[in-house]
């Protein structure tokens, strides 16, 4: 027997010996693959995510990747993420089920940051160009008072006619419920309004009634609106307005569900005068607890907001 004869021998016997050992072949049997499985396709669209339609069919998915932006409903994401169709937001989650519209950095003590916008486009044709403008309104969070004892934010809607970038509009909520009108805003549903200096009490108070219309003669009529009772404090009012049977004297009652602003009772009333009984409500005189002048005045958002005169 020749050396090399026997090299291939030896060899072939620690084959045998590894070969038997039941660790290799439990080895062998884990990397062995599993049975083939037929897949038919009925072809591709490039970029369409496939999915199984049965148990050996591929076909076309409603999702669309181009490697940077998907579409679900749609062969044209504008976004990195795209919907053409409904959303629904569901499950339990740490938010509550919500959908979370995260700040758009980290503040520091130098620099807030707003939250991301959500925003709402339409789609108008402008007769004068001759084209197609999307007329946009937008929410966002903005902060206030930052780096100070206490930070807040308000929720601001911005808006655009399709025709530039979009702009503060002046509307904003706090968050204790209030809303700051936008300048100019003229509530519906009556002529006028009612100021008055001093206001109740001790308190300075501006009386405001969108809404009002003024009662036929000798009779009267139900109101809902405004007093102002600090320069960040707003209460829900309402009361009666009744018109004398002369017509020249209107009396309006103010009441209050919430006394803590109101002097002892929480309700109080105020006549205004005319010179003639077709002419306009343009002064009056105070009763019950108003210590000021009264002034009849346009209904506009101003009046949440008068200067000294008023407030």
């Amino acid at each position: 027997m020749t050396i090399r004869s026997k090299l291939i021998l030896e060899l072939f016997a620690v084959f045998v010996s590894v070969a038997s050992c039941p660790s290799f072949a439990q080895n062998q049997a884990a990397v062995t693959p599993d049975a083939a499985t037929t897949v038919t396709t009925t072809g591709g669209t490039a970029n369409k995510v496939a999915k199984f339609s049965g148990t050996n069919t591929i076909v076309n998915s409603i999702l669309y990747d181009n490697g940077t932006d998907v579409g679900i409903g749609t062969t044209s994401p504008t976004a990195t993420l795209t919907v053409d169709g409904t959303l629904t937001v569901d499950g339990v989650s740490t938010f509550n089920n919500s959908l979370l519209l995260s700040p758009t950095g980290t503040a520091t003590s130098s620099k807030s940051f707003d939250s991301q916008l959500f925003m709402l486009n339409a789609s108008a044709f402008n007769s004068s160009s001759n084209a197609v403008v999307q007329p946009r309104f937008e929410w966002r969070v903005e902060p206030t008072g930052n780096n100070t004892a206490t930070p807040n934010g308000t929720l601001n809607l911005l808006a655009t006619s399709g025709a530039g970038a979009v702009a503060e509009t002046g509307l904003f909520l706090n968050t204790n419920g209030t809303i700051h009108f936008a300048p100019g805003q003229t509530f519906s549903g009556g002529p006028f309004c009612i100021a008055t200096a001093g206001g109740f009490g001790s308190g300075g108070t501006t009386f405001v009634a969108p809404g009002f219309t003024v009662p036929a003669k000798n009779n009267c009529t139900q109101w809902s609106g405004f007093t102002k009772t600090a320069s960040t404090v707003i209460l829900t009012t309402s009361g009666a307005a009744c018109l004398s049977s002369t017509g020249k004297t209107l009396t309006v009652s103010v009441s209050s569900a919430d006394p803590d602003f109101l002097a002892n009772p929480a309700s109080d009333y105020i006549q205004l005068t005319r010179t003639s009984s077709t002419g306009s409500f343009t002064g009056g005189t105070d009763q019950g607890q108003f210590a000021g002048s009264a002034d009849q005045v346009t209904c506009t958002s101003a009046l949440l907001s008068l200067p000294d005169t008023h407030d």
